[in-house]
């Protein structure tokens, strides 16, 4: 189930999305995870900005055992992305951009898989950021799965 950051529920994602962006509003996705001891969530975002006038924020968060590999937890949050921007894709008059949560600075273990990753998601037809500009997947998303009841719950 979707959700607002209030913690709405949002019974269809795509009217919701439809709607928000109907005059050509730029939507952003991203995904962020967080280990747990047995389980690894992962909370996307659907960011929707209306230039200086704020934006609208969905999220969903789902839960699977624990994800050791961190190529193999960055590769699952890229295609959680990708998949939900191949949904929402034909809706959306204006672009559609995927925030990856990597880190080219080579002293971050992320970097490594960037290029990967970006490939992946460019391969799709897709736009794309990464840090520092990545903030759908390394600030919402983040702070979603951080805060949000659902990013808590086994």
């Amino acid at each position: 189930m979707w959700n607002t950051l209030s913690e709405v529920d949002i019974p269809d994602i795509l009217h919701f999305v439809e709607a928000a962006a109907k005059d050509g509003q730029l939507v952003h996705i991203g995904t962020d995870s967080l280990q747990h001891s047995k389980y690894t969530s992962f909370t996307s975002v659907i960011a929707i900005l209306k230039p200086g006038k704020g934006g609208r924020v969905a999220y969903k968060t789902t839960t699977v055992p624990r994800i050791k590999s961190l190529r193999e937890r960055l590769l699952r949050e890229t295609s959680i992305s990708v998949d939900i921007g191949l949904q929402l894709n034909e809706l959306i008059p204006g672009q559609l951009t995927i925030h990856l949560d990597v880190n080219p600075d080579a002293r971050y273990r992320s970097s490594a898989h960037v290029q990967e990753l970006v490939g992946y998601v460019v391969g799709q037809g897709f736009a794309y950021r990464i840090k520092p500009d990545s903030w759908a997947s390394t600030s919402i998303a983040d702070w979603a799965v951080r805060h949000t009841s659902a990013g808590r719950v086994a």
